[in-house]
């Protein structure tokens, strides 16, 4: 082995000088320490012995085995080259550290050490056999330099292996150096989905530049569906990077931009794109500050797009002339599937406008104008809408100032409408009657299909609830939302009319006596089919379906607890006497009447 020393003075030229080690001379240098370690070992041993008995521990002969000696101090590499060269050996060993381990694993981890035979020779652990070792002829050493030198020597220090470079992908790279250059923090949650299907992104707070960072990465995306940014606050600026986005990339089916305040001008981009791009078929646009301005341009767009399915514009600022531009428009395209104009501000000439496109469209399935402030004018224009249209399944006129006539005037269109599935009118003027005629309409006429007739808010009548129960035996999957019910109607008709309480508790006769009253219906009429003979006596049953065919509602025990009292005779039956054949309705209280003493007989 050769080792390289460097000689001269700072500012000569450094010369190696190399040094060779004659492996021979080490190992007798070895053997040398291991006797020297023995020794120290014996004559601590003899001093051990020499303690007096009440020492704690006094190691055996035995017991040698289990010392292990460690050098305090060891020669360097460099120490032992010199006293080769120079050959004189000026070192000491120092002292050494003996520490007892057990036996067992001494002689484990230990077996073919010099030590270790010399153990067990001595402490007759077993017959070992020696062999004498052969001195080997002197190798020359390769020469070695310095920085070769900590190679030599083995270390039990854990040394962290470095990891390789894992090269960054190279999209993630593209998108670092381009918010660099604009001068934006990179968005983590971006970095970790930049190659999904599904962004979801709502409320991040991007702002105008982050948001043009992200559009310039997903212009080359071939493997994003989905895209919702919504809540960003992008604002004009990142609406066109959006816009000019979406130009480029076909692969998107569905976009959310809602509430990002992208004005008129970020309105105007995203109708030039709907132009140009063919794979869009989701666009919601609600809530960004639209107005009439960019009516037109949106008309143009909804007019001649081919392919867009589903257009959200709600909650901007459309009015009346925004509502004349779009009218036409919806009229004209037949192949959007959804358009949602709810919360903006259509009013009367608006919602004859959209009407009136709504009796020439053939394609549209869902048509939300919920809170746009119509009134009976418009309210009258979409019933004859209904009665033109025959592609319309569900219509929202939620919110829109209705009243009575407009109702009458929906219901009446039920008699033509077959398509209809869904209609919500609920907080709307319509009165308890308006109620009552769109139930009416829903029973009565054959061609109407309605399944959910939602009047949130809207108060109602026990007449409501009856004509709705009968609806529910004919149409089983016939929903109705509603509001409070009433005590009784609340139109000009119904000044007169006696009220009912919804929240006392009635007896079955007392309930079926109000209702009649209220629907102006004859007791006699009824009772009578099931009184073939005329003895005017009924079973229970026939009662309990006299309450059925009128839809009273009522409570089942108590009408069991009812029947028990007025059963006069014990046999079952229940006998109405001499006050059915009063045709006056006050005698009407006195229908069913019974005596303490009827009742013990």
């Amino acid at each position: 082995m050769k080792i390289t020393e460097s000689v001269g003075e700072q500012g000569e030229n450094n010369e190696e000088k190399p040094l060779f080690i004659d492996f021979s001379q080490l190992h007798d240098q070895r053997h040398q320490y291991i006797d020297t370690l023995i020794m120290a070992s014996e004559v601590e041993m003899e001093s051990m012995k020499s303690r007096p008995s009440s020492t704690p521990r006094i190691p055996t002969l035995s017991g040698r085995a289990k010392l292990v000696r460690t050098p305090g101090k060891t020669p360097d590499a460099r120490t032992i080259s010199e006293e080769l060269e120079t050959g004189v050996t000026e070192h000491v060993v120092d002292p050494v550290l003996i520490t007892e381990i057990s036996g067992k694993s001494f002689l484990e981890d230990s077996e073919n050490s010099d030590e270790e035979q010399f153990y067990q020779h001595e402490l007759g652990v077993g017959e070992m056999e020696i062999e004498a070792m052969s001195t080997p002829e002197p190798v020359c050493a390769e020469p070695m330099t310095e920085s070769r030198l900590d190679e030599y020597w083995d270390t039990d220090l854990e040394e962290e292996e470095e990891e390789e470079p894992v090269e960054e992908d190279r999209t993630v790279s593209h998108y670092k150096q381009v918010c660099q250059n604009l001068g934006v923090v990179p968005i983590s949650y971006f970095i970790r989905h930049i190659h999904d299907r599904d962004i979801k992104m709502r409320f991040h707070g991007l702002g105008p530049s982050a948001t043009k960072a992200i559009s310039l990465i997903l212009k080359d995306d071939v493997h994003l569906e989905r895209l919702n940014l919504q809540g960003n606050w992008m604002q004009t600026e990142g609406g066109v990077a959006i816009a000019r986005m979406l130009e480029e990339n076909d692969y998107l089916t569905e976009v959310v931009l809602g509430d990002n305040k992208l004005g008129n001008e970020g309105g105007i981009q995203m109708c030039k794109m709907l132009d140009i791009n063919a794979g869009l078929r989701i666009l919601d646009l609600s809530g960004n500050d639209f107005d009439d301005n960019c009516a037109e341009h949106f008309a143009t767009a909804i007019e001649e797009s081919k392919y867009i399915k589903k257009l959200d514009l709600s909650r901007n600022r459309f009015g009346e002339a925004g509502g004349e531009w779009l009218g036409p428009a919806i009229g004209a395209n037949d192949r959007l599937d959804t358009l949602d104009l709810s919360w903006n501000h259509l009013r009367k000439g608006g919602a004859c406008a959209v009407a009136k496109g709504l009796k020439e469209n053939v394609g549209l399935k869902v048509c939300r104008l919920a809170w746009n402030g119509f009134g009976p004018e418009g309210g009258v224009a979409m019933a004859e809408a209904l009665v033109a249209n025959q592609s319309l399944i569900e219509l929202d006129l939620t919110g829109n100032r209705l009243n009575h006539f407009s109702a009458e005037k929906i219901a009446k269109s039920f008699k033509i409408n077959d398509t209809l599935r869904i209609l919500r009118m609920g907080n709307n003027l319509i009165t308890t009657g308006g109620a009552i005629a769109l139930v009416n309409a829903v029973n009565n006429y054959e061609a109407c299909e309605l399944q959910l007739l939602d009047l949130t808010d809207v108060p109602v009548e026990y007449e409501f609830l009856r004509i709705v129960e009968e609806i529910k035996s004919k149409k089983p999957d016939f929903r109705v939302i509603h509001g409070p019910v009433a005590r009784s109607g609340n139109t000009k008709k119904d000044l007169h009319k006696r009220g009912i309480n919804p929240y006392r508790k009635k007896e079955p006769v007392v309930i079926l006596k109000e209702h009649i009253m209220v629907n102006d219906i004859r007791l006699i009429d009824i009772l009578a089919r099931y009184d073939p003979t005329g003895s005017y006596c009924i079973t229970p049953e026939d009662f309990v379906t006299a309450l059925d065919e009128l839809a009273v509602p009522y409570d089942k025990p108590r009408l069991r607890e009812a029947i028990q009292k007025i059963s006069t005779d014990q046999s079952g039956r229940i006998l109405l006497g001499d006050a059915l054949q009063n045709k006056d309705l006050e005698q009407l209280k006195r229908v069913v009447t019974f005596t303490e003493s009827e009742t013990e007989t």
